[in-house]
């Protein structure tokens, strides 16, 4: 009895009466269900609609000028629409005026070499002209021509005020003046 190796070989498998699935089939199958299964985790997701959405408080700012330390902007809430003046020194410094008066002040400020002449020939050491407007004084002051201000302030105690040198008040008051159309133009485009 010698040593018998028994070697065992697999019975061959039958056939089933499908065919095998080749390679390319099967990574397409599984794009396909990928792609049903996406679309159905799609459809149980909350959808958001523009009319889900309501604009209740907004602050639009458009930046017209930036003249020496002075700002001038137009800004749109739910208030209203008003011209921004601001120059250095926060709250005290910054005006909120409506459109209508920032014409009449740029008016006024049309006419800053006037008054700088004036007040240059003037004898008095220092000179002032205040010139009111709506709820606003514009004041011209000088020493004889040499530090010239205008100064744009609201006519309370204690309220805010800008103060411009004379060819500072001059750019700014081109500004002011075309504040209404411009004012118009921010309500025309913006609309929450």
């Amino acid at each position: 009895m010698g040593n018998e190796i028994e070697q065992i070989v697999p019975e061959p498998k039958a056939r089933s009466s499908q065919r095998p699935i080749e390679k390319g089939k099967m990574k397409m199958s599984k794009k396909v269900m990928m792609i049903v299964c996406l679309f159905c985790l799609s459809l149980f997701l909350p959808s958001a609609h523009a009319e889900d959405f309501v604009i209740k408080d907004y602050l639009f700012t458009w930046h017209i000028a930036k003249v020496g330390e002075v700002t001038m902007d137009i800004q749109k809430s739910p208030e209203g629409t008003a011209v921004v003046l601001r120059s250095l020194g926060g709250p005290l410094a910054t005006l909120l005026i409506p459109p209508s008066q920032a014409k009449e002040i740029g008016e006024l400020l049309n006419k800053t070499e006037d008054y700088y002449s004036e007040q240059k020939k003037s004898e008095d050491m220092k000179s002032s002209k205040t010139v009111f407007t709506g709820n606003y004084r514009v004041t011209f002051s000088s020493k004889q021509g040499s530090s010239f201000v205008a100064s744009i302030a609201e006519f309370k105690v204690l309220g805010a005020a800008v103060l411009l040198g004379k060819d500072p008040a001059v750019e700014i008051g081109t500004y002011l003046r075309k504040a209404p159309e411009m004012a118009a133009l921010v309500n025309d485009r913006i609309k929450p």
